[in-house]
């Protein structure tokens, strides 16, 4: 599958992975950067921290090669390792996450992260339909990526 310079969806970046394109990483990066570290940032109040969990957090996706057995959408996925990555790093240092005003059961990415593999298993759990679900997290993860931005000194694709 070529790459173009328009933004890939989740499962045309999965195919591109997969089939060892570099590009890929970079494709990956611009989609779901900012979502990774805003969900980063919600969990510790230490910005050099942030910055430090994020890069490693995405080089971890990069070597250990999770994205290539994903078994659901690929969104879910990352909220899934970026969250993991990050209470397992905080908990190695000994840092308590941040305490965030209690979360919301009903939050969408709250349930990707903690609780659900797939939209289907959050929709059920929310009561909701599948479609409402998929609208609730994309208003999420937009607010996610707006959240904060990624100091230039914490890298990009290229050499994460």
């Amino acid at each position: 599958m070529p790459l173009q310079s328009e933004i890939l969806s989740g499962n045309q970046i999965v195919v591109v992975l997969q089939e060892n394109n570099p590009l890929a990483w970079e494709h990956l990066y611009d989609k779901y950067a900012l979502a990774m570290y805003g969900l980063i940032c919600n969990l510790t109040e230490d910005k050099l921290l942030a910055e430090e969990i994020f890069m490693n957090a995405f080089l971890e996706l990069k070597q250990k090669q999770t994205l290539s057995k994903i078994e659901y959408a690929l969104l879910p996925v990352i909220f899934r390792h970026t969250y993991c990555f990050t209470i397992n790093h905080l908990k190695t240092i000994r840092i308590s996450p941040k305490t965030l005003n209690p979360p919301k059961e009903a939050e969408v990415i709250h349930l990707l992260t903690t609780r659900c593999n797939s939209l289907n298993e959050a929709a059920s759990i929310l009561n909701i339909t599948a479609e409402e679900t998929k609208k609730r997290l994309r208003v999420e993860f937009l607010n996610l990526r707006m959240q904060n931005k990624i100091p230039e000194n914490a890298g990009s694709a290229e050499n994460i």
